[in-house]
């Protein structure tokens, strides 16, 4: 029997990566293609995880799914993971806009940071570049009432 080597938090990453793929291809309406290979605007290759396009329309939606825990990060790490989320977005937007597409894109993180503040902040860098953020563990009605 082979051991799994993978550290139980790239497991559970992994697992809700998968989970929040096959949510999307059972509900949303339109093609939907996970793991859409990409060439970016500098040449190099990437991965959508959740493409979204809507045949009858120019519109296309590219979402990640990120596992990143903001609470254990510094500051610094916060912003820096930001910078890095919003650079890999952009990649994909650009690589859309390149065949005359409109793109809505999106985040969708595991669960919100414990510090309201911290998670201001990480939605306030995502909403400046219009990159919509939804935390898994918050419902449709508590995000209207904050």
């Amino acid at each position: 029997m082979a051991v799994n080597k993978e550290p139980s938090r790239l497991r559970r990453g992994k697992a809700f990566h998968k989970e929040m793929q096959g949510d999307w291809v059972k509900s949303a309406e339109g093609e939907i293609v996970v793991e859409k290979g990409i060439t970016k605007p500098g040449g190099g290759k990437g991965r959508i995880d959740i493409f979204v396009e809507d045949d009858g329309d120019n519109l296309v939606a590219v979402a990640e799914v990120k596992n990143s825990d903001w609470d254990k990060m510094t500051d610094s790490a916060v912003r820096r993971n930001v910078r890095r989320q919003i650079k890999q977005i952009w990649d994909y937007i650009e690589s859309q806009l390149k065949v005359e597409k409109e793109v809505s894109p999106g985040l969708i993180f595991v669960r919100r940071p414990g510090d309201k503040e911290r998670m201001k902040l990480i939605e306030d860098m995502f909403e400046e570049e219009g990159i919509a953020v939804v935390w898994r563990d918050e419902s449709i009605e508590e995000r209207k009432r904050r």
